[in-house]
Formats: structure tokens, sequence, C-alpha cells
């Protein structure tokens, strides 16, 4: 397939994603991917379709991204092993989209926890045009890539960078998304923040795992606003944890505040537990600067309502809708599946 006729393809596929809401096999695959991984819930797997559509699928969304390469200079197509996650939906849907855009065939080794939607997309593509089915093979083991992208822990990924050295490869290990919270900010502000944290119920290396405040802020403000949110407790394996962790806290003696859905927890790393937010205090700028710097490599994203020098960041309510160009870990695959 030419460059164009994978555009078209594309393209067409996010017409096709226009109907799922009246499509039987749609629901049913939908359905099926709850009852396979119960932190897939229906609401979260249609908000991830719709985040995918708008982002991924336009036709001038897809031109703009490309016009940023030379993807001419690729002359021959490669075997790309791709290990996918499987945290949150869809998530190792760009990969493959990458993989295929620059006209190299993706040797998948699906998550066990999310191969039924990926299979349903990779179908849909094939549906549309059946030259497409050659740029995707599904395989227990990867064998002898030409490059490797794989996406896991940390443990895990020090298993990959051990055994797929030898090859030209993306490594991707564990990650989180920050929130900044300034003086001036309002529970609006707050809310604003809610999707990013739990959306997805937390798991996604692009949702909120611990806020930035400046000194004095009240933390109650945060827990109240937040409390928009806890019909996540109505998830009984969400529940759980949050029973689990004030539990753990109350043992160990751990300083907690919580809202009945959420506990807020002072603590400096980036990672907290499902159903806990760590919080961070910073002085001022200079200060918020110097912590985010000594956080870079586990950022993912920053999420903030002001621009902060030196960081790129983005709009609260807009991390878990990531465009075609905002590359897991700054890494861009484009780039990189263009040199191998």
């Amino acid at each position: 397939m030419k460059l164009e006729e994978r555009i078209d393809v594309l393209v067409a596929l996010g017409v096709r994603m226009d109907s799922i809401n009246d499509r039987e096999d749609w629901q049913d695959a939908i359905l099926s991917a709850t009852h396979h991984n119960a932190w897939f819930t229906i609401d979260n797997i249609k908000f991830a379709l719709q985040s995918l559509r708008n982002s991924f699928f336009s036709e001038v969304k897809i031109k703009e991204w490309l016009a940023n390469y030379d993807l001419s200079k690729i002359q021959e197509s490669k075997r790309v092993g791709i290990i996918c996650a499987g945290n949150i939906p869809l998530v190792g849907l760009h990969d493959l989209l990458c993989t295929f855009i620059c006209g190299h065939i993706s040797l998948i080794k699906y998550s066990d926890k999310d191969t039924i939607l990926m299979k349903k997309l990779i179908q849909e593509l094939e549906d549309l045009n059946p030259e497409s089915k050659s740029y995707f093979e599904e395989v227990g083991k990867i064998e002898n890539p030409d490059a490797i992208i794989a996406t896991g822990s940390n443990n895990t990924g020090r298993y990959f960078e051990a055994y797929f050295n030898k090859y030209p490869n993306i490594i991707r290990k564990n990650r989180n998304a920050v929130g900044v919270l300034y003086s001036e900010s309002s529970i609006e502000d707050i809310i604003a923040f809610g999707n990013d944290i739990f959306m997805h119920y937390g798991l996604g290396c692009r949702n909120i795992s611990k806020l930035m405040i400046p000194i004095g802020f009240r933390l109650d403000l945060i827990l109240e606003g937040l409390h928009d949110f806890n019909a996540v407790m109505h998830h009984n394996k969400y529940k759980n944890n949050f029973d689990y962790n004030i539990a753990l806290y109350m043992l160990n003696k751990t300083p907690y505040l919580n809202n009945g859905s959420l506990a807020l927890v002072e603590n400096a790393s980036l990672s907290s537990r499902i159903s806990t937010l760590h919080f961070e205090y910073y002085l001022n700028e200079e200060d918020l600067q110097s912590k985010l710097l000594r956080d870079q490599e586990g950022l993912q994203c920053i999420v903030s309502g002001k621009s902060i020098k030196g960081f790129n960041t983005i709009l609260p309510g807009l991390a878990q809708s990531p465009g075609l160009s905002d590359y897991a870990d700054n890494v861009d695959t484009i780039e990189f599946l263009s040199n191998i």
C-alpha cells in the first residue's frame, strides 16, 4: 500500500467509528472486553474510543502530523516487534498506527488484559482494505525483529532491555502525570483535574498521581473539588483498593486525608497507589521548576492551567486525550521508525 492509501484507510476507519454505538458487533466487543478485564468499564471504553476517533483518525490531523516528517526516505518495510501494555483500553494502538503509517509490519504481542478491542479495530482496517492485513501479525513470541517497541513496568522494562538490547528499540517503563495547583486556584480548577485523576481509575501513565501545591493551600478544597467523582466507589475493585489503603495508612500511622473515595497523602513519590493521590508542597516558581526537573525521568506529562518555564504542559481535563504527536515518554516514534 502507498502512503496515501494507508492514510485513506485510517480516515475511513474514523468514519466507521462514528457508528460504533449503533453497531451490535461493537457493543458485543465492548461488553466482552469488560468481562475480560474488570478495570475496563463500558463508559471508560467508550471514552477511549471517542478520544481516539477525535485525535487519531481525522484526515486534517493525520496530514498535519505527518507534515513534520519525510517518510519518502523509508525504502524498505521492516518487521517491528510491538509489546503492548494493557493498563487502559487501546493504550497500544498508537504504536501500531505509527508502524502502519511508516509502511512497516507490526509483530504484535498483545497484553492479556487488552486483546478484544485491539483486534477489533485492526479487523476493521482489514475489512476496509484487505491489503492492510499484511501489516499486522499477531505473535506469541517476538523473534528476529528489525526493531522493538515495548511497554511495561520498571521490572519488565529491565527484562526487555536485556533481551532486546541487540535491536534498535524503544523501551518504556513506569511513568506518571503530575498536576500543578497555584495559590489562586479555585475549586473549579480542581474539578477540572478530576478526569485526569480518575479516568480509567488512575491506571494510565497519563493519569495524575501527584499534585504539586503551593505552601498554605487548603487541602480540604482539593478533597471537596474531587468529591464530584466519588462514583468511582461503585466499582468493586476500586473500592477494595480504597478500603485496603485506608486500613494500611491507619496501621502504619501514615497521615492522610480522605473524602470517601480518595486518600490524599503527602509524599514526594510520583507513583501512588490506586485510590491515593500524593501531594508535595512547593515554595515558589523556582522551587516548583526544581522539583519537576528532579522528577523529569518519571514524568509522562505535566497538567497545569498555566505555562511553566522550561516544561511542556497540557491543560486540565486533556491528559487522557493525547494527540498523534503526544509520544509516550517524549520519544518520537515516527522518527525512530523512519531510521531503522
